[in-house]
C-alpha cells in the first residue's frame, strides 16, 4: 500500500505537472529549493560527511513515517505521497528539459533506490499499519493496546535492516550515483 501511494502520487504529477504548476507552483518550488541547497551543500561536504547527512536525512524520515503512523497513519500517507509527488515532478521537468528519462531512473536513481526505497516503503507500510491497527480496527483476537505492542516490537525487529539499508543507499548515492549520472548527462 506504501509502495502505491508513492507510486499513485508520482504518476499524477509527472502527468499533470503544467496543470497544477500555477496552483501547487510555490510549495513545491520551496521543496526543490531546499533540495537542490541540500544536495549542493552534500556534494560539496567532505564524502564521509555528505554519507552521513544523506543518511541522517533518510533515518529521520523514515522515524518520523514510523513513530508518527500510530496518529491515524497520516504521516506515512503524507510522506509516501510527497515524496511520490516530487518524483512525479522531477521526471517530468526531466522530459521536458529533453532529457531521455530512463537513463536517469536506470543510472541516477535504481543503484541507491533499490535499497532507499525498500526501507522507505517497509517503513512508510509498518507506518500505515500502526495507523489503521491501533486506531480502525485491532489485529484479530488483540486489543488496541495489543496491536500498538505487537506492531512495535515489529518495527523494532526490522529497524536494523533499515539502518544497513539506509547505510548501504547512502554510500552508493554519494560515491556512485554522480558519477553514474555525469557520464550520461
Amino acid at each position: 500500500m506504501a509502495a502505491s501511494i508513492f507510486l499513485l502520487s508520482a504518476v499524477i504529477l509527472f502527468f499533470n505537472t503544467a496543470a497544477l504548476e500555477n496552483a501547487a507552483d510555490q510549495a513545491m518550488e520551496n521543496q526543490f529549493d531546499r533540495l537542490f541547497e541540500l544536495l549542493s551543500f552534500i556534494l560539496e561536504a567532505h564524502p564521509l560527511v555528505s554519507i552521513l547527512l544523506v543518511f541522517m536525512n533518510n533515518f529521520i524520515s523514515m522515524a518520523q513515517m514510523l513513530l508518527l503512523g500510530v496518529v491515524a497513519g497520516i504521516s506515512p500517507l503524507v510522506t509516501m505521497g510527497i515524496n511520490g509527488a516530487l518524483v512525479g515532478v522531477m521526471f517530468s521537468l526531466t522530459v521536458e528539459q529533453g532529457i531521455p528519462l530512463l537513463p536517469i531512473i536506470v543510472f541516477g536513481i535504481l543503484p541507491h533506490g533499490i535499497f532507499e526505497l525498500f526501507a522507505f516503503f517497509l517503513c512508510g507500510g509498518l507506518g500505515l499499519k500502526f495507523g489503521y491497527h491501533c486506531i480502525a480496527s485491532p489485529l484479530p483476537g488483540k486489543t488496541r493496546m495489543q496491536s500498538y505492542r505487537f506492531i512495535w516490537k515489529e518495527a523494532i525487529s526490522v529497524l536494523p535492516l533499515v539502518v544497513l539499508l539506509l547505510i548501504a543507499a547512502a554510500f552508493i548515492e554519494v560515491l556512485l550515483t554522480p558519477r553514474l549520472l555525469q557520464l550520461i548527462l
